[in-house]
């Protein structure tokens, strides 16, 4: 019985872990997406005052969320 009881603790141990991974994992995807667009709406003039080079940031505005 004691191995039944340790068995199910685990199974809501390792289901907590995995659910606080998919989580973690959507806020990433949310955050990237979000900072894309604010990246997208920036003129040339700001790209260039923050060093940032134009073809890099095409490329980074067109990935996509899960990249």
């Amino acid at each position: 019985m004691s191995t039944l009881i340790t068995q199910q603790k685990w199974d809501r141990f390792s289901f907590k872990q995995e659910l606080s991974a998919a989580v973690s994992t959507i806020q990433l995807w949310m955050d990237r997406h979000h900072q894309r667009k604010l990246l997208a709406k920036l003129e040339i003039s700001q790209l260039l005052d923050m060093g940032l080079d134009i073809e890099q940031v095409a490329l980074e505005v067109k990935k996509p969320f899960w990249i």
